[in-house]
């Protein structure tokens, strides 16, 4: 599709598209599985739609205990930061987005508090206009109201912003808020899945966001 020129803003999914975090999210969870009598469980393609929806997916039978989700959130805190990692290719790239004047936010269906504090243990936090979850924005993807909020953090209007997701999710999110979408296939999400879905662009690789937004940033 490629229509827009003049790119002045990236608005960033968190999950499978800046960091790995998916072995700290499957520890807590089964943390809090086997704690209320589960046993454990393989978690990734649960992941996406925030901590409710996980939690749902990640018991059997879909009927969460009550104590679930402060035994997770608990457990998930001690070890969100050392059991995080960052993708290849995002801290340059990033880095050299905000030196380059670029304007980023980051828009999570993770809590703002878990987002926030494994962005700045990573040290990219920094470069973050806003990190927007579900409970600051008061709705999550595909919402539109979740992706505005981080785009209008940037400063730029959606004809101006590109986002960048991994899930299917954050493809029908960028096109329900307006915004030109480029997906990475290093989430839960097949490349064969994300290339059939009609993004206006397939990163081969995190850097090419920077090709992306340079060629198309109105002579940046």
């Amino acid at each position: 599709m490629n229509r827009r020129s003049g790119y002045r803003g990236v608005v960033f999914d968190l999950d499978g598209t800046l960091v790995d975090s998916y072995e700290a999210l499957a520890r807590s969870v089964n943390f809090a599985r086997a704690q209320t009598g589960y046993g454990q469980a393989t978690i990734k393609s649960f992941v996406g739609d925030g901590l409710e929806k996980l939690l749902e997916r990640a018991f059997d039978d879909g009927s969460v205990p009550p104590e679930a989700k402060s035994l997770f959130e608990n457990h998930y805190d001690s070890i969100c930061c050392e059991e995080s990692r960052m993708l290849d290719e995002v801290e340059e790239t990033v880095a050299s987005l905000y030196a380059a004047g670029f304007s980023m936010a980051v828009c999570t269906n993770k809590p703002t508090f878990f987002s926030r504090k494994i962005l700045d243990f990573l040290g990219i936090g920094r470069y973050f206009e806003a990190i927007v979850g579900p409970d600051l924005a008061g709705a999550r993807k595909p919402d539109p109201r979740h992706v505005r909020y981080a785009q209008e953090a940037t400063g730029c209007s959606p004809e101006e912003t590109l986002f960048v997701g991994d899930m299917l999710i954050d493809i029908e999110a960028a096109r329900n808020a307006g915004l030109d979408i480029a997906v990475i296939p290093t989430g839960s999400t097949e490349a064969s899945i994300l290339r059939g879905a009609h993004a206006d662009y397939f990163l081969e690789k995190f850097s090419d966001i920077s090709v992306i937004v340079h060629a198309r940033g109105d002579g940046r």
